[in-house]
């Protein structure tokens, strides 16, 4: 174990500290030497009210413990400075803060109102700005700081009904990453994390069982460490969860480069045709995949774009979809957003052209060149008269179809010079304007089930700059507020994307430097990807079904590129009690992204259930498996990777879950003669091991929550099963084969064992689709299966089956089969089962195979191996047919939910018993 990381006499401050995480933070640093101050204005998640008892309290258990601190209770909105100042009063400096203050104003962004998203923005992002601000001059004149911000996976990814949290959020993010590029030299490391922990702020939002693995003591030894003097950390990102801890940062693509000097062939058309190549993160000639901390060498890219052929490929689509489509664009008086409106009355579409300075002569050049009343000029208030914006458009035109945010400001200066009004003017127009302009146009989008937002953010906000705290932090928070657009119109046609330009504007000009300004990186090389991405035809062009939406693009002199988040491996500690000494002990484990199991989230819950389910897999892995019996001083403990025991009740409870009654004692009386558990049991304690298959090695970008269970096959290792037994599972992979870039398939060998007997229990093959994982050839398995398993079984269509069946599932079934050991929520959970679109919990796909397996055993007897195709989901409470044809020993069957009239299970058979076997 490494030497206790000691916090003697370090000043910390932690806001929002009376409960929750603040208080643990507090809890963990007093009893480590630190002098703490506990601040907290006592209100509630909504931010009304005031107490002083929640700090005072948290005071008091730190003092009993022998511990120094004192409390604060001021509002880090309204008197910010004070509580740095409560600390330099009481102990004489200030070396660590822990921006952790928050509020919750969770609800749609069709129904949040401007103080809404205000409010959270005041708290999270502008309450972090003004303590920060108040801090940074002692840690630069001590040469020593270490300072947190908390995200959220809701900032990361964004998340339905917190558009102000996700903006908040990630603008928290940029604020960070600015402040770790401008502390540097001064000994500040600035880092950010995105917790999923139980706190005060999750527990009426995440599911109980979810709950229990969230303890917010599991987050505060990263804290400590990455707060600690020896760590020399900075810049960073990190999730974590339950024994989780993970960094995260940006990818950005090699992208595609264009020749951009001839406006006639650098067109959306063109980079539709190239459109795979820049979401392709492979490495180009031109270019590598990237794991940037700054933006793309344009200088470079732009070089190489203009050797090329000048006339870029126009592919075979061309774009129609804009014709008579209404557009507003922010900021259009100049510079990009001229270049915008130009580009989109090229295609035939009419624009508002808005902008603080009357932009008529705008108007005119494009009315003079593509027809009269093809634009039109306002020059509304963007932030307090976003209405009249889109009144005046509906009064024109009659409708409006696409929303481009482009207005914006730079008062640049460094963050230890920067007043708040150069702060809070730099977020009113860029962020607080993208909300306003996005509320108003969004019940126009809502009814007519369709509408395009392209949000301006920039390399700034995703890497941070020095300079530019201000717009770092707002062109973040656009970022992280776009997301959750996305989210919340997918449903509505609503398509949401972003855009990282670079190009030489009015407002860009002071900070570019002579090379860029000689390369000339003209707004007309950004707008032809702004178009595009308005568009039905890129919709159209991808298969994917979600189409292209809360994505982030960089572009500019002729490169496109995408840009997405790529997570490490992390690691995962199953102690009881994580300490920093732990957390440093494993750093290269949190760090490591170079093991091929990273993974690329794309949504909070995609990223939530990857870390719930790699800490499963740890604990798998680990061998903590072992039956679902928990009684008895008799009972076994097999522990270790891929042991199962089980007796006479574990029967009887699986029995019962396949829909068993109290009359069939054979079923559910252990004294019975003809006591026995189905067939079907064979496949029960090798789902408790699939985790030792190890499927994020065998291939690229796998993520749990992208996985499908497709098949399943097993083989009897005797003609019945026995009631009891110690087994082993044995893991292989048979096959990994890759669907192109859209999926793998992994097909696992399970050959279980009785661990006394040496005897074969059963064999079993599962087959899993990953959506989104790739095999590179270096990993492609192609080994022998069973010839059963790989048989094609297809149900008849002319020939009438020779047996059928309706057996009733009960709405309770698969609360009572799970028991057995499949524990997903999915299968119990309405939240969990809604955050993945079911409209309610569903059965397990291996529970319907074994109510099918049932009625077959009772129909036809004893059989020894079965296969199944899982092709829809049940739902527990409908009614289930099962159809039936029988040839020789094989019986070909299928099975249809009736209550929704579709087929769940389908290419199935089982191989009947020969009776002289028997």
């Amino acid at each position: 174990m490494s030497d206790i990381l000691s916090f003697k006499d370090k000043v910390v401050v932690i806001t929002g500290s009376g409960g929750g995480l603040g208080k643990a933070y507090a809890l963990e640093y007093a009893k480590r030497g630190a002098k703490v101050v506990i601040n907290d204005l006592g209100g509630t998640l909504k931010g009304s009210g005031h107490d002083a008892k929640a700090a005072d309290l948290v005071v008091k258990e730190i003092k009993d413990l022998g511990g120094i601190a004192v409390a604060n209770y001021d509002s880090v909105t309204d008197n910010a400075s004070n509580i740095i100042k409560t600390a330099v009063d009481n102990f004489g400096r200030i070396d660590i803060l822990i921006n952790n203050a928050g509020i919750l104003r969770d609800v749609s962004i069709a129904k949040m109102t401007l103080q809404e998203f205000q409010s959270v923005i005041d708290v999270h992002l502008n309450g972090a700005y003004k303590i920060t601000k108040a801090a940074w001059p002692y840690m630069r004149e001590q040469k020593f700081g270490r300072i947190i911000n908390t995200c959220s996976p809701a900032g990361l990814f964004g998340n339905f009904g917190q558009a102000n949290y996700s903006a908040a959020k990630l603008g928290l993010v940029g604020f960070a990453e600015t402040l770790a590029k401008e502390g540097y030299k001064y000994n500040i490391f600035v880092n950010s994390i995105a917790p999923l922990a139980r706190s005060r702020m999750t527990e009426n939002v995440l599911p109980a069982h979810i709950l229990k693995q969230l303890g917010p003591e599991k987050i505060v030894p990263l804290v400590l460490y990455l707060t600690h003097q020896d760590t020399k950390v900075t810049h960073s990102i990190f999730e974590l969860a339950a024994g989780f801890y993970g960094q995260i940062r940006w990818e950005r693509s090699s992208g595609q480069i264009f020749n951009p000097e001839d406006s006639k062939f650098f067109t959306p058309e063109a980079i539709l045709n190239k459109w795979s190549d820049i979401i392709d993160y492979k490495d180009k000639s031109f270019n590598k995949t990237q794991h940037p901390l700054q933006l793309s060498d344009y200088n470079d890219l732009i070089g190489k774009a203009k050797i090329l052929p000048k006339e870029n490929d126009q592919g075979s689509i061309k774009i129609n979809s804009l014709k008579g489509k209404v557009v507003i664009i922010t900021g259009a008086g100049g510079g990009l957003g001229k270049s915008h409106a130009t580009w989109f009355a090229q295609y035939g579409a009419k624009i508002v052209i808005n902008d603080i300075k009357d932009p008529q002569v705008i108007v005119n050049e494009i009315n003079s060149k593509f027809g009269n009343h093809t634009a039109i000029s306002d020059t509304h208030n963007i932030i307090t008269e976003s209405q009249q914006i889109i009144e005046n458009a509906m009064k024109n035109f009659g409708r409006i179809d696409i929303l481009i945010n482009n207005a914006g400001i730079l008062r640049d200066r460094s963050f230890v010079k920067m007043t708040d009004s150069e702060w809070e003017s730099v977020l009113q127009v860029h962020l607080l304007a993208t909300f306003t302009m996005t509320k108003a146009v969004w019940p126009i989008f809502t009814q007519q089930k369709n509408g395009f937002i392209i949000n301006t953010t920039s390399t700034s906000g995703i890497y941070g700059n020095f300079g530019q705290a201000n717009y770092a932090a707002a062109k973040a928070a656009i970022l992280g507020f776009s997301k959750t657009l996305a989210v919340e119109g997918f449903k509505r046609g609503i398509k949401v994307n972003i855009i990282a330009p670079h190009a030489e504007t009015a407002m860009t000009k002071t900070i570019f430097g002579e090379k860029e300004l000689k390369n000339h990186f003209e707004p007309s090389q950004v707008s032809p990807l702004v178009v595009l991405l308005a568009s039905d035809e890129l919709q159209s062009h991808v298969k994917s079904k979600d189409g292209v939406t809360g994505q982030l693009f960089e572009v500019g002199g002729g490169w496109c590129g995408q840009t997405r988040w790529e997570r490490s491996s992390g690691y995962v500690a199953l102690s009881s009690e994580v300490t920093p000494e732990m957390i440093k002990e494993n750093w290269s484990e949190i760090t490591k992204f170079s093991n091929g199991k990273s993974i690329h989230p794309q949504s909070t819950n995609e990223s939530s259930m990857a870390i719930l389910q790699r800490v499963q897999r740890a604990i798998a892995t680990q061998g903590s498996s072992s039956s679902s019996s928990t009684s008895g001083k008799n009972d076994v403990s097999f522990n270790e990777p891929g042991g199962f025991t089980y007796k006479d009740k574990d029967c009887i409870l699986y029995n019962l879950g396949l829909g068993a009654k109290s009359n069939e004692l054979q079923y559910v009386y252990e004294n019975d003669s003809k006591f026995q558990v189905l067939p079907t049991y064979a496949v029960i304690p090798y789902m408790q091991s699939t985790m030792t298959l190890d499927m994020e090695s065998l291939v690229d970008n796998f993520n749990y929550a992208m996985l499908l269970h497709g098949e399943q096959y097993f083989k009897l290792g005797s003609t019945k099963l026995p009631t009891k037994g110690q087994l082993k599972t044995v893991a292989k992979p048979l096959q990994v084969v890759g669907k192109g870039d859209k999926a793998a398939i992994i097909v696992g060998g399970f050959e279980t064992y009785d661990v006394k007997t040496k005897k074969l229990f059963a064999y079993n093959e599962g087959t899993f689709f990953i959506r989104g994982a790739k095999v590179p050839s270096s990993k492609q398995v192609m080994n022998k299966r069973a010839p059963f398993a790989t048989q094609n079984f297809k149900a008849p269509t002319t020939t009438t089956p020779d047996f059928e069946t309706d057996v009733s599932t009960d709405k309770d079934q698969a609360a009572l089969y799970r028991l057995s050991g499949d524990f997903n929520p999915l299968h119990i959970d309405p939240v969990v089962a809604k955050s993945v679109r079911f409209p309610k919990p569903i059965l397990h796909g291996l529970c319907t195979m074994g109510i099918a397996g049932k009625a077959l055993y009772e129909k036809y007897g004893p059989y020894d191996e079965m296969k199944v195709r899982f092709t829809n989901v049940m739902f527990p409470g409908n009614k289930l047919k099962v159809r039936a044809w029988k040839n020789g020993n094989i019986v070909v069957f299928q099975a249809v939910d009736l209550d929704r009239d579709v087929v769940v299970l389908d290419n199935c058979a089982l191989k009947l018993i020969d009776k002289a076997k028997l």
